[in-house]
Parts: structure tokens; C-alpha cells; sequence
């Protein structure tokens, strides 16, 4: 390798470093700033099902929350075994 060469590499290399500190410096900020949010105190499930108001559930039943839901994890879950098949994914 010549002058030139290693001259090139390190200047990629120096060039690559900079988004990666950059990167880097906003996660731990976010870290920080998410670390200064209070824990949520769940100590009863119940009393923060209770505190759903009863048009936001009412809603939720005319919409069919609940088979949506089942419906968008189940076929995340048959895309990620369909992935998993050599031939196939």
C-alpha cells in the first residue's frame, strides 16, 4: 500500500466517524432525557382498565379493536416464519 492509499483510508475512515459520533451523541441524549421521565406506578391493572372512558371502549368494540389487533400480530408472526423458510424468504 502506498501513501496515497493509506492517506484515502484514513480519510474515509475519519470522514465515517463523524455521523457515527454524531449518532451516537443523540442517543445518549434521548437516553438522558428518558431516564428524567418518572416511572408510571402500576400497582393495579384494574384501576387503569376502570379509567378507559366508556366512549373511547365503545369505539374500540365498533371497530373491532381487538380482532385487528389479533389479526396484525398473527400475520407478523406468519411473515416472520414465511422469512425463515430458505426457499421461500
Amino acid at each position: 500500500m502506498n501513501f496515497m492509499d493509506r492517506f484515502f483510508e484514513t480519510f474515509f475512515d475519519l470522514l465515517l466517524a463523524l455521523p457515527r459520533f454524531i449518532f451516537s451523541l443523540i442517543v445518549d441524549a434521548c437516553i438522558a432525557i428518558v431516564d428524567l421521565l418518572p416511572e408510571p406506578d402500576v400497582a393495579d391493572i384494574q384501576a387503569v382498565f376502570d379509567a378507559i372512558p366508556n366512549e373511547l371502549v365503545y369505539f374500540l368494540d365498533m371497530f373491532e379493536f381487538g380482532y385487528g389487533l389479533t389479526a396484525i400480530f398473527g400475520a407478523l408472526a406468519a411473515r416472520f416464519i414465511l422469512r425463515r423458510i430458505p426457499v421461500i424468504g
